[in-house]
């Protein structure tokens, strides 16, 4: 197919678009397969470039909300469900999207249905075309700027370490605990380079992507970059297997075309065949307009996933951010021992940004069995108050409202002092040392050039 495409649609020896000659016409196979890629990848973008829309405007300081995308959802649930319970044995919870949800799994099942059905019907409809060459230029034109708004967003969001963020609680909680998507998160955290690295490398393929002559480099290095994505998503249990694999899927079938010419760079000593672009207009000043258009709704949309990832980084560390050792512990005025099974007695507190949540801060309680308990909430800074609103489900960052009011004092530097009437029933008495972050190998150790001896612990 992409062979074909690239000799058919982008040949300099080939004649006009509009041209029908016995050679420039696509075998039957690519044109079926064409029909159902604009199909399939039609559907995908829109439902994509429909979710990105609140995210989008949000980074330009519009607040569109999502009432009329959730509308949208709850209208499209009822033949979701009905199709993922009599046809995948699917059981559908939510209209989650973005994920591995259920509904998300049905809904490209039902874009893949849609898709054959449509192909079908065209072929048939449309059996005599000999090609499609202006519709394929619009075609590229389309689906490279999904994948380019797709690799901003998902780029930016590394470039500008907000995706992989750093968690002070993962210092403290047992390596046995964390989950394989914890793992691959706290250990991309811990290293902001590469992080960026890896941010760096799908802005670069999305910016790629919005330059006409440099979409196939673009579309080649997105691959490469979702094919690594893909992996690990698939290796570390990530929730993202629909969205990164779509993704893969896409980049290749904007490189379809140019595998012809891949394949002579790569494999052997022929030299690579040239292209004619095929434009989008028939002036010279259409597409003259149409370039410039493309390249600044490319820096706008780079821009605007750029300022809201900025707008999430620069927010400052919380009023008490770190991490607190408890050094005594009372209940109804009496002291409890640091013992394993006692459940109410703390162990550390942990007060970290909010991330992924809707309160300004975090608070996480480890009890003596390493357990967690995890709340979001506001400080007073001036009046030494804590007050916790919600409970927040681990590893889920679902949120159930709670009611929950600490007060604190300093004693000392780096010491602290916590109270509250009512915590779970108790009448609680606390006091902490403040641990350094930094004080932990994972932090401490740092780049070193010169290692005389390994230092893996």
């Amino acid at each position: 197919m992409g062979s074909e495409l690239l000799e058919a649609v982008e040949s300099p020896a080939g004649p006009a678009p509009d041209g029908d000659t016995a050679t420039d016409r696509w075998h039957p196979a690519t044109r079926i397969g064409f029909r159902f890629g604009v199909c399939y990848f039609g559907l995908f973008g829109l439902a994509g470039v429909l979710g990105l829309i609140p995210i989008l405007l949000a980074g330009l300081g519009v607040d569109a909300g999502w009432t009329w995308l959730h509308t949208g959802l709850t209208l499209a649930r009822p033949p979701i469900d009905w199709t993922a319970t009599h046809a995948l044995g699917l059981r559908v919870t939510s209209t989650q999207v973005g994920s591995d949800s259920g509904f998300q799994w049905t809904a490209l099942f039902l874009m893949l249905l849609v898709a054959a059905v449509a192909t079908a019907v065209w072929s048939v409809l449309d059996r005599r075309r000999p090609r499609y060459t202006r519709l394929h230029a619009w075609t590229q034109l389309c689906l490279r700027f999904v994948l380019a708004v797709a690799m901003f967003y998902f780029g930016m969001a590394k470039a500008i370490p907000t995706q992989m963020p750093f968690v002070l609680n993962r210092l403290v909680e047992p390596y046995g605990n964390f989950s394989p998507e914890g793992v691959l998160w706290s250990q991309v955290s811990v290293s902001q380079p590469y992080e960026i690295a890896l941010g760096t490398a799908e802005l670069l393929a999305g910016l790629l992507l919005v330059v006409p002559r440099a979409a196939a480099a673009g579309a080649l290095l997105c691959a490469v970059d979702m094919a690594q994505v893909f992996l690990l998503n698939m290796t570390y249990d990530i929730r993202l297997k629909t969205v990164s694999s779509q993704f893969l899927l896409l980049s290749l079938f904007l490189l379809a075309p140019h595998a012809r010419r891949l394949f002579a760079v790569l494999f052997s000593d022929r030299a690579a065949p040239a292209i004619r672009r095929v434009p989008l207009f028939g002036s010279a000043r259409a597409n003259r307009i149409a370039l410039v258009v493309q390249l600044v709704v490319g820096a706008i949309l780079f821009g605007v996933t750029g300022v809201q990832n900025w707008h999430q980084w620069r927010n400052p560390a919380p009023e008490l951010y770190g991490i607190y050792q408890v050094d005594g512990f009372s209940s109804e005025g009496y002291a409890r021992d640091p013992l394993l099974t006692d459940q109410l007695r703390w162990r550390r507190i942990i007060i970290d940004r909010p991330f992924h949540v809707s309160d300004p801060v975090v608070l996480t309680i480890q009890h003596m069995d390493d357990s967690f308990e995890m709340y979001g909430g506001t400080i007073d800074p001036r009046r030494h108050f804590i007050d916790l609103h919600h409970r927040i489900a681990l590893g889920t960052y679902e949120e159930t409202p709670v009611r929950v009011h600490l007060s604190y004092w300093w004693p000392a530097p780096g010491k602290m002092v916590v109270d509250a009437a009512d915590y779970s029933g108790h009448r609680i008495h606390a006091w902490f040392t403040e641990v350094d972050p930094k004080s932990f190998p994972l932090t401490e150790r740092g780049f070193s050039w010169v290692q005389e001896q390994p230092y893996n612990r």
